[in-house]
């Protein structure tokens, strides 16, 4: 907030709790060096005239944290019951699944040509797309599918592996990680890059696979392609580990032993 805005708020409130999900002190594409130090102007003053920071992952919550504020971490949470779970079985043609918005489907598309390498080594691999656009010039045969809520369980359910390449900058660093707590809500092993709340989400090796670079992804494309009873131990083990850490009613909990104290 700005700083005045931010100061006005402090005399006239008991209590500030700063709720944070992106890194909102960084753009998340360039800027000028004003509108750069405005931004950071507001988040400085912000970190220092708040009570607490419920952050989104570890990064999020540092940074406030450097700045002197107390901060908690609250994962992204989901309705389990809203997603059907994944029945895995040998695909023929295997289907990479991703979800998100017009705006991260640069995202998707860095990892391109990593997609063309794992194409080449797996038969018939293509990519399902469930977003408000389709990418342009996939390298893969690719369906797009329309987001919307009442169809993206049952899209998510036509996918093999949920996939969420991520490049590494301080804007997406700060990223929480709902689409990966999607797919393990649906059954579905998990491709990542380790960046921010990625890591933080999947359990790497039990839920599935964090390559530190894309070079290595088509290795990890490979493997769980080729595995029906990997995709279905891991797919299993992330559903478990979205009911018992990444739930709304275990935030609303948290939430309100926070707001009580």
């Amino acid at each position: 907030m700005d700083p005045i805005d931010i100061r006005l708020l402090r005399r006239n409130a008991k209590r500030l709790v700063f709720d944070v999900d992106d890194a909102v002190m960084y753009h998340s594409r360039p800027a000028g060096p004003f509108s750069a130090w405005q931004t950071r102007r507001r988040f400085i003053a912000t970190a220092r005239h708040v009570d607490l920071v419920v952050a989104g992952n570890e990064y999020l919550a540092g940074l406030f944290r450097d700045r002197g504020a107390e901060a908690v971490v609250l994962p992204t949470g989901v309705n389990p019951s809203h997603y059907a779970i994944k029945s895995h079985i040998a695909a023929e043609s295997p289907a990479l699944v991703w979800i998100g918005s017009a705006s991260t489907l640069p995202y998707l598309e860095s990892a391109f040509p990593a997609l063309a390498e794992a194409a080449r080594q797996v038969a018939g691999l293509r990519l399902i797309v469930i977003a408000d656009r389709a990418p342009a010039q996939s390298p893969i045969p690719t369906e797009h599918v329309p987001w919307s809520v009442e169809t993206e369980s049952a899209a998510l359910c036509r996918g093999d592996i949920g996939i969420a390449p991520t490049p590494c900058d301080p804007w997406t660093l700060g990223k929480c990680g709902f689409k990966i707590v999607q797919y393990m809500a649906a059954g579905l092993p998990v491709i990542a890059s380790p960046v921010g709340g990625n890591a933080e989400i999947v359990a790497g090796g039990q839920t599935g696979l964090l390559p530190n670079d894309y070079s290595k992804w088509p290795e990890a494309v490979a493997a769980l392609a080729a595995d029906v009873e990997l995709r279905k131990r891991m797919g299993l083990a992330g559903r478990k580990r979205v009911e018992e850490n990444f739930t709304n009613e275990l935030a609303a909990d948290q939430w309100a032993r926070w707001l009580a104290r």
